[in-house]
């Protein structure tokens, strides 16, 4: 299925289980960039530095720290993903909000650092 898009300029996003099974299946140039999500927490890091290190032998890859509360926890995620593109969203009571309503984080709070966070993720993969 994704063969079939090939060559068309579409944005194509596909959020996969957590941990590394996908990435080792994937093949070089299947995905123009992977984005690997992490927590500021010791096990979250530690998939996360195993899944950025699989994934950057086949694509680019983007870390991206979710629920950062302090400069201790963005120092932590940083010190231990040195090497790749980071995206550091806030922890975000919007967020949360849009959640246990169903509805899309902009929509609540398009002023929230937190979704900010997210529209420049948006935007930086769109170029």
């Amino acid at each position: 299925m994704l063969g079939e898009l090939r060559g068309k300029r579409d944005l194509l996003i596909c959020d996969l289980e957590a941990g590394v099974g996908t990435l080792l299946r994937l093949q070089p140039d299947q995905a123009d960039r992977v984005l690997v999500v992490t927590e500021p927490t010791s096990k979250s890091i530690e998939v996360a530095r195993r899944a950025a290190s699989i994934a950057s032998e086949r694509s680019t890859v983007t870390v991206v720290a979710n629920r950062i509360r302090s400069e201790e926890d963005e120092s932590i995620i940083k010190s231990a993903l040195p090497h790749y593109d980071l995206v550091l969203v806030p922890e975000e009571p919007a967020i949360v909000s849009a959640d246990r309503q169903g509805l899309a984080p902009i929509d609540v709070d398009p002023q929230a650092p937190g979704v900010l966070a997210i529209v420049e993720l948006g935007r930086r993969l769109m170029n």
